[in-house]
């Protein structure tokens, strides 16, 4: 193999030329428990072969304890959403290229997770959420998967997306825009509520905001049920376009407005925020990029572990433009 195909060889190609998993691999190379000493030997011959080096990250990160990263979640089982599920299995792979080895902690667990991993990737910011303060006080690096604050973070782009979506539907003749998120009365930020404001604001247009409880089980479920008995009683709706915050209660309200007999997007178009795989088929939505969100995520970590000065990074988000709006 040459120098620079050596260079670019990966867990990912280990696992394929030895038939295992990714987690096996970095088990093997990691030494870590949880394989037989003859598959641990079959993996660490071909990355002898293929002359796997970990990169720079990789191998500040796998020095000791460093090598397992607490994955932490938020206080309202955010792992029952889609875009959730898709985030770890991202994180998952970004993790394992590195070496790591990924463990899941909940938001209530954050006093033991010092004790099991030495770093740690926030998900799921809720008011009052102490994890980040509790980590550093306790010398876990880490870094937050949401808005700009104090230490490292990431972050798609939600404000400007935002924005955008609302101009779009404004400039193709929209001028009764709604806002439909959860908890928008809780006092933390809204980064997807301040884009529609800001493009609102841009021409005069009046906000109208619907703040749907909060719902573990189906955002699709309860922004159905929130809107089917309004549509029933108001007649004509008092909107011709709602900016759904996600591609979940987008969907709840398609199907609200549907079984109304409101055509969409003729009376009423309707956009939402994720892109989805399948759930978003129909949607025009804002597409964020959960890979790279993941990418950037233990980038970040390695300069937590290594005291680089903490930073955020927005990664952008695109339009996607469809039947619905």
């Amino acid at each position: 193999m040459s120098r620079d195909s050596s260079r670019s060889a990966t867990i990912r190609e280990i696992a394929r030329r030895a038939g295992v998993s990714i987690a096996s691999v970095s088990r093997a190379l990691n030494g870590k428990p949880g394989l037989s000493e003859a598959l641990r030997e079959r993996i660490l011959a071909i990355s002898r072969e293929v002359a796997y080096r970990p990169s720079a990250a990789a191998r500040q990160l796998i020095s000791g304890k460093a090598a397992v990263v607490g994955i932490s979640l938020g206080c309202q089982d955010i792992e029952l959403r889609p875009y959730y599920i898709l985030l770890y299995q991202h994180l998952t792979l970004a993790l394992h290229e590195q070496g790591m080895v990924p463990i899941f902690f909940a938001h209530d667990q954050t006093a033991t997770l010092p004790e099991r991993a030495g770093a740690a990737i926030l998900l799921g910011e809720f008011p009052g959420d102490h994890r980040a303060t509790r980590l550093a006080e306790a010398g876990v690096p880490c870094v937050r998967i949401g808005e700009a604050g104090e230490g490292f973070s990431v972050a798609p782009d939600d404000r400007h997306g935002f924005a955008r979506v609302t101009r779009h539907l404004i400039e193709s003749g929209r001028q009764r825009i709604a806002f439909v998120g959860g908890d928008l009365e809780q006092p933390h930020p809204h980064p997807r509520l301040a884009g529609y404001r800001q493009a609102l604001a841009e021409t005069g247009l009046a906000e109208r905001l619907f703040s749907l409880p909060h719902d573990v089980a189906s955002a699709s479920l309860t922004a159905y049920r929130f809107f089917a008995p309004r549509l029933a009683s108001w007649g004509e709706p008092p909107f011709d376009a709602l900016v759904c915050a996600t591609d979940e209660i987008a969907l709840g309200c398609l199907a609200a407005l549907e079984d109304h007999g409101i055509a969409v997007p003729g009376r009423v178009a309707v956009t939402g925020f994720d892109d989805l795989p399948l759930l978003a088929a129909r949607l025009t939505t804002l597409r964020q990029d959960i890979a790279a969100i993941a990418a950037m995520s233990v980038t970040l970590l390695g300069e937590a572990l290594a005291g680089k000065p903490p930073r955020h990074v927005s990664i952008p988000v695109e339009l996607v433009v469809r039947q619905s709006g």
